[in-house]
């Protein structure tokens, strides 16, 4: 277990133009204080303290809102972080948890019922869950009409997209599918938009910087960004990725992540259909409809 604390989040967030009404943030994390909400023994990294109303501030300053919180490893299979915030923001919010093989029908309805639409499978970080539960967590989400989100490096295992084509169940990847070699021609993340155009598997646009060398900005991340593009734009959504957690110096700035949107998505009703219109059909959020 690593317990050096990552990096806290940068709190100044000041973007040149607001995302669209509607908005939706489709990967976040809360870290809330550790005495009410311990943190699992079996865990890669002891995050800094990231609470809910500083994402709430983040994303009413670039506009976001809506949002998924997804659960983090720290946690593993404790889902109390998730139960609390789901209760307090039940129309702006839905969640991906991190379900245990054994978990009852029961416990899944109560999940639905809070506001959950999905269970990841993180293998890059202790405490995430194994790829090996995935079939047997499909059959079980199958009835709820869940996903299975992926963290993995599609890059040095290309082979798992063509395996969760047969999982019987939509699939997602985060962080456009995490690969270790950044190259569109990659066999991993052409497998993977295979499955996007099959309209099996649905994309992060997240996490840039784990991909890309930071110092490039968001620019470098272009060509993975078109050649999705160019394979299926209903299968596309976006997060911020808040607070970041677990990555090397610099933290990156919310801000910037927000008008690096506009870049990616220059095309007004193409940023409408990935921010807004895609993430109410995968995560089952009403339509829109803005308050005065």
């Amino acid at each position: 277990m690593q317990t050096d604390s990552y990096l806290p989040f940068d709190p100044r967030v000041a973007p040149k133009q607001k995302l669209p009404a509607g908005t939706v943030d489709c990967h976040f994390h809360v870290f809330e204080d550790a005495a009410k909400y311990p943190y699992t023994a079996n865990r890669s990294y002891t995050p800094s303290l990231a609470p809910w109303a500083a994402f709430e501030a983040m994303n009413n300053a670039i506009g976001a809102d809506r949002a998924v919180l997804v659960h983090p490893s720290v946690y593993g299979h404790d889902h109390a972080t998730l139960y609390d915030t789901l209760r307090a923001h039940p129309e702006r919010l839905r969640a991906v948890g991190v379900l245990p093989l054994d978990v009852t029908d029961k416990e899944i309805e109560k999940l639905h019922q809070a506001g959950t639409r999905g269970t990841r499978l993180n293998i890059l970080f202790a405490g995430g869950g194994q790829l090996s539960d995935a079939e047997s967590l499909a059959k079980r989400l199958k009835p709820f009409g869940w996903h299975i989100q992926f963290l993995v490096d599609v890059a040095a295992q290309p082979e798992i997209p063509v395996w969760a084509a047969k999982l019987g169940v939509p699939v997602v990847f985060d962080h456009f599918g995490h690969p270790s070699t950044p190259d569109v021609n990659d066999a991993g993340f052409k497998n993977m938009c295979a499955l996007v155009k099959e309209g099996i598997a649905w994309v992060k646009l997240s996490g840039a910087y784990r991909v890309v060398d930071s110092a490039a900005k968001w620019a470098a991340i272009q060509p993975f960004v078109d050649a999705l593009l160019a394979t299926r734009t209903d299968r596309l959504v976006w997060g911020t990725d808040w607070p970041h957690p677990n990555i090397p110096a610099p933290m990156p700035n919310d801000g910037d992540i927000a008008d690096a949107v506009f870049k990616w998505l220059p095309d007004a009703a193409l940023r409408q259909q990935i921010l807004v219109n895609n993430p109410e059909v995968l995560y089952d959020f009403a339509p829109f409809v803005k308050t005065v």
